[in-house]
């Protein structure tokens, strides 16, 4: 057998065995492929259909009318809201009318009670308190636990009272160290808390 027989011989010994393995794993391939389950039109359809349905729901519940706290000597107390308020009462300072035929004392200042601003004061008169980190605010507050529209003081047309709403703050508001997840009525002398602010009507 001449060298060049030889080297023919290996190098097409070889190339088989590759192409060999090339069939092998190729056959793999489409076994592992057949088996793997595939997620058929119908499922995918329902999925679909849940999602949608999730996303209106969380929508609806986005939408639903807020209610309001009032907050007395017996904890809070849900009052059903006739006037929801938007996202865009928040911008600006709503000019509000003094309650009329109130049977309680209305309060005529907002004070801090205690934080990086213990000791102002803030008259009511002047209608909507805003209170956050952004510069817009009425009462700009400068701690990293109070979110640029944290908060704000108003007086609720439904009520006559003042009360205090959360805007969707990161950390929160506490009115009589209870967390508020809906409007608020304050009563004078109840403690609100904002971060490390803690301020009262009087």
């Amino acid at each position: 057998m001449t060298d060049l027989t030889f080297a023919i011989l290996k190098y097409g010994f070889l190339l088989g065995l590759w192409f060999f393995v090339w069939l092998t794993v190729r056959a793999l391939n489409r076994d592992v492929t057949s088996l793997a389950p595939r997620r058929s039109q119908q499922r995918a359809a329902r999925e679909r259909d849940r999602e949608r349905a999730s996303a209106t729901a969380a929508s609806a519940a986005l939408s639903a009318e807020p209610q309001r706290v009032a907050v007395g000597a017996q904890g809070p107390v849900i009052v059903p809201s006739t006037s929801p308020h938007t996202p865009e009462d928040f911008t600006q300072p709503a000019q509000v009318q003094p309650a009329q035929h109130a049977n309680h004392r209305s309060p005529a200042m907002l004070t801090i009670m205690d934080g990086p601003l213990s000791g102002t004061t803030m008259p009511l008169s002047q209608g909507t308190i805003t209170l956050g980190r952004a510069a817009n605010n009425t009462l700009v507050l400068d701690d990293e636990f109070v979110s640029s529209h944290h908060a704000r003081v108003f007086l609720d047309d439904a009520s006559g009272q003042w009360a205090v709403e959360d805007l969707h703050s990161t950390n929160g508001t506490k009115v009589a160290d209870q967390p508020i997840h809906a409007v608020c009525l304050l009563s004078p002398g109840v403690p609100v808390r904002i971060g490390a602010t803690t301020f009262e009507l009087r």
